[in-house]
């Protein structure tokens, strides 16, 4: 979606030339191969520290020696330093901004952290000479009947899998800035399977609003950590929403180290997968419940790609959640309802390679199509139809068109919420600033 950072020239001209399939296909080789190698880099030089054999083994690749390790030694040397200040900013940042007691001023904290968290993650790029030697995942895919033991028992009761309970949110101090004030929101994760705490960011309009909206962010988007001008929240806080956008499991605060953003998700196949959604929707439902209980107006939730994912999965159950906790309404951009298609034939699939991860570890797509009930919204949807929007780009292969029209058709999405345009997975998210019909027809329902 459009942000503060990209918006001059995606709401333009421009950028109804460039935002289409052909951006996509560029956007996939980036990110296959440049983006994600360079994060598997940085990772490892996390678990590392300045240690360069266990930088190799992290990697893994193969070691180097003389200039080539010497350049290296220097590399992990700058990443840790940057590290360690970006470790300490953020547990300032902690104190003074959930500490009503502070003295130091909150805004000045936050750009702080900014400042530093996204140069620690800019340190990718001291690792660009050795990005052909690393592969954009590290895999470690958990076989069938691993997933089975765990998860199994689930698939006799899925919506219990998805059963959210009321949280205690503690809310920090806000800060305000260009018109938006801005709050963020931690609780304890109710999952077992991930653990820790779950974060959110809230935006909301300086002269008040009417709705909430949930913006769940897609695999590796981190803009908590990559500094201003990559949150989704500006185009619906500028037309009167509270915005809301959670931190999925395994991204940003909640990263386990060593791993780049998401990386579990992909990196466990399609287990990740079932931990992540079984945390996820339990956790959006959760906070659901706090927008209701901290507003009048109507709470929707939705996201992109990934986020589309976890959404539909909470509408999907919510008709079983507690009222308070149900959205009434929903936005999902670029989504499927055939997770297995996702699994084995998607364009992250193919250039990651993790179709042939699943196949090695002795998954097939038949059994695949077993824990679609954990997977994927199976059922109907927990909301009235006419509720729901959908943007789905035509020539998507991430979550793929075909399936993502089919699940529309299914859920009796009314032409109407259908938006539908010539792009791409990336190009038709990126595309919401030039063409926001999506979010204005979102608008319409919650005003309604």
């Amino acid at each position: 979606m459009a942000t503060d950072r990209h918006s001059s020239w995606m709401t333009g001209p421009l950028g109804g030339l460039i935002l289409r399939p052909w951006f996509d296909r560029l956007a996939l080789a980036a990110m296959v191969k440049g983006y994600f190698p360079l994060s598997r880099l940085w990772a490892a030089a996390e678990a590392a520290g300045e240690d360069a054999e266990t930088f190799f083994s992290e990697v893994p690749m193969a070691p180097l020696a003389g200039a080539a390790k010497d350049r290296l030694q220097d590399a992990l040397k700058e990443a840790a330093a940057r590290r360690s200040d970006a470790v300490r900013a953020e547990q300032e940042w902690r104190g003074v901004l959930f500490d009503a007691g502070a003295s130091a001023d909150p805004g000045a904290t936050e750009k702080h952290r900014r400042r530093a968290i996204a140069h620690s993650m800019h340190s990718r790029g001291l690792f660009r000479p050795w990005r052909k030697q690393a592969s954009p995942v590290r895999f470690s895919t958990v076989p069938p009947a691993e997933a089975h033991a765990r998860f199994g028992h689930h698939l006799q009761d899925p919506p219990q899998a998805f059963q959210p309970e009321s949280a205690v949110v503690e809310v920090s101090r806000p800060v305000a800035s260009n018109g938006v004030i801005e709050r963020w929101l931690r609780f304890d994760c109710p999952h077992d399977g991930v653990g820790g705490t779950a974060w959110a960011h809230v935006f909301e309009p300086e002269g008040g609003f009417d709705h909430t909206i949930f913006l769940c962010h897609g695999v590796g988007m981190e803009a908590e950590v990559w500094g201003e001008g990559y949150h989704m929240a500006p185009p619906f806080v500028a037309r009167g929403l509270r915005v809301i956008e959670p931190e999925a499991p395994w991204h940003s605060r909640r990263r386990p180290l060593g791993h780049h953003g998401g990386e579990p998700f992909m990196a466990n196949g399609l287990a990740g997968a079932i931990e992540m959604f079984g945390c996820h929707v339990r956790e959006i439902g959760a906070l659901v419940g706090w927008a209701h209980e901290t507003s009048d107006g109507k709470v929707a939730v939705g996201g992109i790609s990934l986020g589309a994912l976890n959404s539909q999965l909470a509408v999907a159950h919510a008709g079983s959640w507690p009222e308070v906790m149900r959205p009434d309404a929903a936005l999902f951009v670029t989504t499927t309802d055939r997770l297995d298609h996702v699994a084995w034939d998607s364009g992250f699939s193919k250039g990651f390679k993790g179709a042939a991860e699943l196949s090695q570890a002795g998954w097939t797509r038949e059994i695949s199509q077993d824990w679609l009930p954990l997977l994927a919204p199976v059922g109907e949807p927990g909301i009235a139809p006419d509720r729901i929007v959908m943007a789905l780009g035509t020539a998507d292969n991430i979550t793929p068109y075909a399936s993502g029209g089919a699940f529309a058709k299914r859920w009796r999405i009314p032409p109407e919420n259908l938006l539908e345009t010539w792009q791409g997975h990336f190009s038709k998210a990126l595309g919401l600033g030039h063409n926001p019909a999506p979010i204005e027809r979102l608008c319409a329902i919650l005003r309604s």
